[in-house]
């Protein structure tokens, strides 16, 4: 009797088993994908046999539908895995490896209207990067929390999701993500504190045109490398995402002076040509004056406001003369009251409603506008026309393309192109501007990685916090920096909006600290001036214009061509020097130029002391001129307010 219970045990766990590995797919490389098409888990392993990334896939299929290998279907590859639930969707994984880095393309198809597609990855045991502009920027990003929205361009600080965005996310277990751009993309991170990425797609979705495609698809290319350096270097080049060559772009070398805020409410030919003579009286490089929005006489007509000029000729060859630079800010906007909307309307330039053939209009910036189709070549040309005859007639060194976001216009529209998402009207702006040599910058971004102009992050305010002030400054350059993003502007010193409308600047103690943080940063711009202050903040900048100068703006050229060729960021977390030492993850206020200086600045209000990590090899402390060992913490580090605490490169003590 023993016995017999004995065998029926044993030829149970037997029939368990082999059912299991049944059900159990793999695709093997070295490192391999295991694929559970009963419970619809996927594991990627890495070399050690560890779990790497963990996902539920197909959360839309109902649980009880048992699934069919589609092999026995369809003539595809045997080395690939292809699962079919009948009537709801089907599922491909295809893959290729190179030395050590293996990538997995995973193809979901729906079958039916009412299937949505949907995966999950848990983001647990691993600190993940990506996505873009986010409200509250956190780098890594693992501890926000994300509900389900479309993956498009927005207001960081009304939509959550910002005006620069990347279908790309990167973990410290060498796992990178990419979703495919032509999909149309929901997508939600650590629902409820669950911990996870979800990514979906949905038929007849808003604010994608689902038009183009019979039945919802969901795209995406998982890759795992050896650690998190050499995903994403594989990423970089895999994917394209580098920038050509930057030699033309040299609006980084100068200091930008900006209008916003200081001049916001008061730009006249007098105030201007005094913001100029100020900046030259305390011995600053002259550089790029940027004028905003509010140089237009109505917004999209291209001309100069009366009250700011007069004779705009007469303005700028002053400006001129005195070896300044003029940046004025563009975008596809052409609003009622401007002298060539009615132009735009009977050519039919515009975007149209998708229920009338009319322009579609809505508010911006207190005007009521519609937008340029730049998907429609004539209403493009119009466009690029308008503007090489305002540079050609003013003189005008360059623009910045303030564009908008996707989340902004109304959700029913309709373009001469068939464009699946609103996000690349944004990107074929840029790529048409920037073809034409006409931008210098840009303050949105989808895909534009190739246009190589700087990338200005959203307006921060003029306070320490880490939602929109300056502790969010550094993580959100940080995360640009990794999608690609070479050149970024950090936005003005003191930030781009004063804390209320009663303030005149920004505090001294925060304007002296963000003034030492950008000047490490790739662009440097200003708006309130030093010399707004007393001499101890004049003294304070001229020490950090002296530092950029002879030791930051080398290393910037020379990482910009490193850049070019590898695609490595010109600023760094301390985890690419470190990528496997858990130290260099949490220091997420330290950062690196190149590898050759750790930056350590003070972020906090009446702070004069920090704890700094210092990586692996020889440092000279440029505080104290010591040389310094790393791998090892300077912990209750001084760092009085006039200085900044940084770290440069050295050989040990001989």
């Amino acid at each position: 009797m023993l016995f017999m219970l004995l065998c029926n045990i044993v030829a149970l766990v037997t029939f368990t088993v082999l059912s299991y590995q049944q059900d159990l797919m793999e695709l093997s490389t070295g490192e391999s994908i295991r694929f559970h098409k009963i419970k619809r888990v996927l594991h990627l392993l890495g070399h050690d046999n560890k779990i790497h990334l963990a996902g539920n896939l197909g959360l839309g299929i109902p649980s009880d539908l048992h699934p069919l290998d589609c092999h026995l279907l369809h003539s595809d590859n045997a080395q690939n895995i292809c699962v079919e639930w009948k009537y709801r969707a089907r599922l491909h994984i295809d893959y290729w490896h190179e030395e050590r880095l293996n990538c997995y393309n995973l193809k979901w198809r729906s079958l039916a209207p009412d299937t949505y597609l949907k995966d999950c990855y848990s983001l647990s045991e691993a600190y993940w990067f990506g996505i873009g502009e986010i409200y509250k920027t956190s780098f890594p990003f693992s501890n926000i929390s994300l509900p389900l929205q479309p993956f498009i361009t927005g207001n960081a600080y009304q939509n959550q999701l910002g005006p620069v965005l990347e279908r790309y996310w990167l973990s410290s277990e060498g796992v990178s993500i990419r979703v495919d751009p032509e999909i149309p993309l929901y997508f939600s991170v650590n629902i409820s504190g669950n911990e996870k990425l979800c990514l979906e797609t949905q038929f007849n979705s808003i604010p994608f045109d689902s038009t183009r495609t019979k039945l919802p698809l969901l795209q995406y290319t998982i890759c795992k490398e050896d650690n998190i350096v050499l995903a994403h270097l594989h990423a970089i080049t895999k994917f394209h995402l580098k920038t050509p060559s930057t030699s033309n772009v040299t609006v980084y070398k100068s200091p930008l002076w900006s209008t916003e805020p200081k001049l916001n409410a008061h730009l006249t030919n007098e105030s201007l040509l005094n913001y100029a003579s100020h900046i030259e009286e305390h011995g600053f490089e002259p550089g790029f004056i940027v004028l905003h929005s509010n140089w237009e006489k109505h917004k999209g007509d291209f001309e100069f406001h009366p009250n700011f000029a007069e004779n705009p000729s007469e303005v700028i060859n002053k400006l001129h003369s005195k070896r300044f630079r003029l940046l004025l800010a563009i975008h596809p906007f052409v609003c009622v009251e401007s002298s060539v909307f009615s132009k735009g309307v009977k050519r039919s330039y515009f975007i149209s409603s998708s229920k009338w053939n009319v322009p579609l209009l809505y508010p911006w910036k207190g005007s009521v506008c519609a937008i340029i189709d730049i998907s429609n070549k004539k209403a493009a040309d119009w466009f690029i026309n308008r503007l090489k005859e305002l540079k050609q007639k003013y003189g005008i060194d360059g623009f910045i393309f303030v564009g908008e976001y996707s989340s902004s216009p109304p959700r029913s529209y309709n373009h001469l192109g068939k464009l699946i998402s609103p996000d690349y009207l944004l990107t074929e702006f840029l790529r048409l501007t920037h073809e034409f040599e006409l931008v210098s910058g840009a303050s949105v971004g989808f895909q534009t990685r190739n246009v190589n102009v700087f990338v200005k992050v959203s307006p921060r305010t003029s306070t320490w916090d880490s939602s929109k002030g300056i502790a969010s400054v550094l993580p959100t350059v940080l995360t640009l920096e990794l999608l690609g993003y070479a050149i970024v502007n950090p936005g003005a010193v003191g930030g781009d909006m004063l804390r209320t409308v009663n303030n005149t600047k920004p505090e001294r103690e925060l304007y002296i600290r963000w003034l030492q943080l950008a000047a490490f940063m790739p662009v440097w711009e200003f708006s309130f001036l030093p010399g707004d202050y007393d001499l101890e903040v004049v003294k304070v900048a001229k020490v950090m214009y002296v530092i950029r100068e002879q030791k930051v703006l080398p290393i910037i050229n020379r990482c910009i061509k490193e850049y070019e060729e590898s695609g490595t960021p010109v600023l760094r977390p301390l985890w690419w020097m470190e990528p496997r030492e858990p130290n260099a993850y949490v220091c997420n206020t330290e950062f690196s130029v190149g590898a050759e200086i750790i930056v350590a600045p003070v972020l906090e209000k009446g702070k004069n002391n920090l704890d700094i990590y210092l990586p692996k090899g020889w440092w000279r402390d440029e505080i104290t001129t010591e040389i310094l060992r790393g791998s090892k913490w300077l912990y209750n580090y001084s760092v009085p307010l006039d200085k900044v605490a940084y770290f440069t490169r050295s050989n040990p003590p001989s």
